[in-house]
C-alpha cells in the first residue's frame, strides 16, 4: 500500500507521495514515487501499487520514458508548443505495454500524471491504470476547467475526513469539493492541504494497530506544477550516509 494525493486548482496542480515501499517482505521507507515525466515539460507522475516492472523500479522506467522523449532530435521528441498531457499519457500506456507485455498484464498499479497542456493556462490530471483484468487503461480525473483531489492508495482517512462530502460511495478516490477546494484557491495553500491530508494518512496508519504491516510512512515528497514555472519540487528526500534519508526544502 501507499498514499498519493494530487490536489488541482487554477493556479496549479500539486504532486505528493509517501515513501514506503515492500518487497519480499521487508519494509523500506526511501522508495521514490514522484516524478518529473519529461524533463522541460510541466508534467509530472505519481506511482503506486506494483513497484517494478521486469525487474526495474517503476520509477526508473518512467525516468527512461522521459529521457527518451526529451531529446529534440528524437522520433520520439514531444513539440513543447504542441503538445497535449492527454498524448503524453496514451505514448506512456503504448511504451509500458511494450516493455514486458506479460508481466505488464499482471501488473495491480496506478499512476496519476498531472499537468499542463502547450498553450493551456490551467492544469488536468490523468489516470494510467494497471489491471489484470482490465489490462492498461487511460482516464480523465479533471479536465482544464475541472478541480479537485484525488488520490491512490491507502485512503480509509481520507474518506473519514471527508466523509461529509461523498455521494458516490467509499470507493471513490476523487473528489470535486466546494467546502475543502475551491478553484481560485492559491498554490500555497493546495501545497499545505496536501501535505495535511498526506500527514493525516501517515498518522492513521501508524497509529492504527489492526493496519498491519505498516506500508505507508516515510518522508513525503511533494512537488508541483504551475504554467509559468513549470514543475518545481517543494520537499523532497535528499541521499544521506546514514542508511535513511531527509528532507530538501
Amino acid at each position: 500500500m501507499t498514499i498519493a494525493i494530487s490536489i488541482s486548482v487554477q493556479d496549479g496542480v500539486v504532486l505528493a507521495s509517501d515513501s514506503a515501499v515492500e518487497h519480499r517482505g521487508q519494509i523500506y521507507y526511501s522508495a521514490e514515487k514522484t516524478v518529473q515525466l519529461i524533463k522541460g515539460l510541466p508534467i509530472g507522475a505519481l506511482v503506486t501499487g506494483d513497484a517494478a516492472i521486469n525487474n526495474k523500479a517503476f520509477i526508473d522506467v518512467l525516468k527512461d520514458f522521459g529521457a527518451q522523449h526529451s531529446l529534440r532530435n528524437g522520433a520520439n521528441y514531444f513539440d513543447k508548443n504542441s503538445y497535449t498531457v492527454e498524448a503524453v499519457v496514451r505514448r506512456l500506456q503504448d511504451y509500458l505495454r511494450s516493455m514486458a507485455p506479460m508481466q505488464v498484464a499482471k501488473l495491480r498499479s496506478t499512476l496519476i500524471i498531472g499537468g499542463y497542456s502547450a498553450n493551456c493556462g490551467t492544469p488536468e490530471v490523468w489516470n494510467l491504470v494497471f489491471d489484470s483484468r482490465e489490462g492498461v487503461s487511460v482516464s480523465q480525473v479533471w479536465s482544464p476547467t475541472e478541480y479537485g483531489i484525488c488520490w491512490e492508495g491507502s485512503g480509509e482517512c481520507l474518506h473519514r475526513l471527508m466523509s461529509d462530502e461523498f455521494s458516490a460511495g467509499e470507493g471513490t478516490n476523487e473528489i470535486s469539493s466546494p467546502t475543502l477546494v475551491t478553484p481560485g484557491m492559491p498554490i500555497h495553500d493546495a501545497i499545505a492541504l496536501t501535505k495535511f491530508l498526506m500527514e493525516a494518512t501517515i498518522g492513521y496508519v501508524r497509529f492504527r494497530v489492526d493496519l498491519q504491516p505498516k506500508t505507508v510512512g516515510g518522508p513525503i515528497d511533494i512537488a508541483v506544477i504551475t504554467r509559468h514555472e513549470g514543475f518545481r519540487w517543494v520537499q523532497r528526500k535528499k541521499l544521506s550516509s546514514g542508511g535513511g534519508s531527509g528532507t530538501a526544502r
